[in-house]
């Protein structure tokens, strides 16, 4: 810039700089606001399961909202509607289950797979009882529960297929017999007292697991 026949870069370096500022501060602006929508949403599923667990699928969404530390303005902005909010809850649950799934299948000794699988079923029901159940009972409104359901049995047959090979169980052993197993130890870790339920568990899991097991 020039005043007077003289230049004066200064001016336009010093309006430079406060663009490129300003524009970093924007962009930080905008990282840190979604920081704030993920820690938001994640805190929001977290306090669902939570109530859904304790409370059933029909909890309140002020209820939800509370126990998130939110607003329930703050809430609709992620899930605009109370199936919204399930359904996100419920597929997140499904998906973890998926993954259990998918570490049982891959492990190199079936039968470590296999019991490591049995006990995080287990540790899913204490550290939220029912909320299998309300997954079931809303089973048509979920679009990933189908897909889930036909995945986990072509993974329970994999399962048993190795287990069998390996000629660790019994050679009539299949996927609906760890269907068995799943359910009866899901009842378990419901009715059992807090603080006992995963010592019950685990030694069904060892009665369960014996009368299938060749030694």
């Amino acid at each position: 810039m020039e005043q007077n026949g003289r230049r004066w870069p200064h001016r336009v370096e010093a309006r430079q700089t406060g663009s490129t500022i300003s524009r970093i501060g924007k962009t930080m602006t905008g990282r840190s606001n979604r920081k704030d929508a993920t820690r938001n949403r994640t805190g929001i599923l977290d306090a669902a399961r939570q109530a859904i667990a304790e409370h059933g699928a029909d909890v309140p969404v002020s209820t939800i909202a509370r126990i998130a530390g939110l607003g329930t303005a703050t809430l609709y902005r992620h899930f605009p509607t109370r199936e919204d909010l399930l359904a996100a809850t419920f597929g997140e649950q499904i998906r973890h289950r998926i993954a259990i799934l998918d570490d049982t299948v891959s492990d190199a000794d079936p039968w470590r797979g296999f019991i490591r699988s049995l006990e995080a079923v287990v540790m899913l029901e204490i550290e939220s009882p029912g909320l299998a159940q309300a997954i079931a009972d809303r089973r048509s409104s979920i679009p990933i529960y189908e897909q889930f359901r036909t995945r986990a049995m072509a993974d329970l047959g994999t399962l048993a297929r190795r287990l069998r090979e390996d000629g660790t169980v019994r050679p009539d052993f299949g996927p609906d017999d760890i269907v068995l197993i799943l359910v009866a130890l899901g009842a378990v870790s419901i009715a059992a007292r807090e603080g006992t339920a995963l010592p019950q568990a685990r030694r069904l899991i060892s009665h369960l697991t014996d009368g299938v097991r060749i030694r």
